[in-house]
């Protein structure tokens, strides 16, 4: 398309934020963000945007709610494409999305190649850039996917890495300080919400055992299972101190 393509990405998670936008960015697209979907709805109103990426589950205002306002009367003059982002990728989520107004689902972790065609797809004139920055793989290492790092690292700088890194160690430390809290109180709500946030900042840095623990926990929250929440807590606080000490030792 001649035209810049005008997007908003709405994701409340940090770490999925900088993962996107840098991919937009990679396309030669400078993105808004919006870390909510109120936020999203405001941005939408006040100006036009051909794509948004709309991540599902947020605080204030989750994604289907905020397209339905957005699909609403009033909520924007021009339609825009509007493409869901979800860790949740279970039958049935693709009808709650397209239902909600959406135009297309994509799973998390975001991969370049999955945005690309869908940018393409909805955009047929978008001119993708024709030269791919290379990067020699790095040897594979026992607690981070090297493919998901190979895959961040084509997206950014050198020092990519070690800002999600460092973010990420962040998350670790809040959500687990949630998560016991909300153990401690019987808030599986609670429980619930911080290891699916944790799941998503687990999954796009290929930390797939947190991010596994992450899945079991929120089934056990949707149980309201305490028993077993508080035993495989434990099991997690020893893997997420793995982590933390594999990362500031390989990569800080």
């Amino acid at each position: 398309m001649s035209a810049p393509l005008n997007v908003l990405v709405v994701e409340d998670n940090v770490i999925n934020q900088k993962v996107v936008v840098r991919m937009l960015e990679r396309l030669g697209v400078m993105p808004v963000v919006a870390v909510n979907g109120l936020e999203a709805v405001r941005a939408a109103a006040a100006q036009p945007f051909h794509l948004i990426l709309m991540d599902v589950q947020m605080p204030e205002m989750d994604g289907l709610e905020a397209t339905r306002v957005i699909r609403g009367p009033g909520g924007q003059q021009e339609r825009s494409v509007i493409i869901a982002l979800t860790a949740n990728a279970m039958l049935g989520d693709r009808e709650r999305c397209l239902d909600a107004g959406m135009d297309d689902y994509l799973a998390k972790p975001i991969k370049q190649q999955d945005l690309e065609l869908s940018i393409t797809k909805w955009f047929p004139s978008f001119a993708l850039p024709s030269e791919r920055s290379s990067a020699a793989p790095e040897p594979p290492v026992q607690f981070i996917d090297p493919k998901r790092l190979d895959q961040i690292r084509e997206i950014g700088d050198a020092g990519l890495i070690k800002e999600l890194l460092n973010l990420y160690l962040q998350d670790l430390e809040q959500y687990s300080a949630e998560i016991m809290e909300a153990v401690a109180e019987g808030n599986f709500k609670r429980i619930y919400e911080s290891s699916h946030k944790l799941k998503g900042s687990s999954a796009n840095l290929g930390i797939e055992s947190i991010r596994s623990g992450c899945i079991t926990m929120e089934a056990y929250a949707k149980a309201e299972d305490r028993a077993s929440i508080q035993s495989h807590f434990v099991l997690m606080q020893r893997q997420m101190g793995e982590i933390r000490d594999y990362i500031m030792v390989a990569h800080l």
